[in-house]
Order: structure tokens, then C-alpha cells, then sequence
């Protein structure tokens, strides 16, 4: 069973799915928060960047579904999409170094490791 077209206006087509404009703001906010929100010290500031960005993706996934480009259940799969690549983006960041653990920071602040003990 075919779906009927997204938008009356547009000539007929088939598909729509999943939305790349959706995925779009996903990655691009997203990654945007990602980079930001090590460079903020305070927990208030980086909830409000996360809804913000939140905001913006429903923002845009709503104009979307209400003009008609595209079914609910295009932009649901586009969020969960993006969701995924985030997550990717996330763990690969974190694996590069972008978290130092207490222990590498102890040893190049010159203190010893448990390890070698006092000299």
C-alpha cells in the first residue's frame, strides 16, 4: 500500500522517509551542543543550550509535518537517526581524548602513581 504524497501543492512522489532536513538539524545542533557544552561551567547554561537546540529540531520537525513535506513518522525516524550519528560522534570524541581521566592528570601534574611509589 503506497502512501499518498506529502505535500498537495508538489507534484506526486513516493517516499519522503526517512527526513533528510530533520536529520539535517538533528546533526548539525546536536553536534553544535557537543562542542559547546565542554567550554560551560555551569549546569544551568548547558541545560539551557540542550533545550535550545531541542527546541530548534522540533521547531524545524514540526514546520515540516504541518506543512505537509512530511509524515510524523519521517521526522520520528529522522530524530532516532540522528540520535544514533550523535551517539557515534559522542563516543569517538570521547575515545580521541576529549575526556582526561583523574589518573593522566595526576601523573602530568608530576605526582607519582600508585604504581612507582615515592622516588
Amino acid at each position: 500500500m503506497d502512501r499518498p504524497p506529502g505535500h498537495p501543492g508538489r507534484a506526486p512522489a513516493v517516499g519522503y522517509y526517512p527526513s533528510g532536513h530533520t536529520a539535517t538539524a538533528v546533526v548539525a545542533y546536536g553536534a553544535a551542543a557537543l562542542l559547546l557544552l565542554p567550554l560551560l561551567r555551569s549546569a544551568a547554561v548547558r541545560r539551557a543550550l540542550v533545550v535550545l537546540c531541542a527546541l530548534l529540531v522540533l521547531g524545524a520537525s514540526y514546520g515540516l509535518v504541518r506543512r505537509g513535506y512530511h509524515w510524523p513518522l519521517d521526522v520520528a525516524a529522522s530524530w532516532c537517526l540522528g540520535a544514533m550519528l550523535l551517539i557515534g560522534v559522542s563516543l569517538l570524541a570521547g575515545r580521541a581524548g576529549g575526556r582526561v581521566s583523574r589518573s593522566s592528570r595526576r601523573r602530568s601534574a608530576g605526582t607519582p602513581s600508585p604504581r612507582s611509589g615515592p622516588s
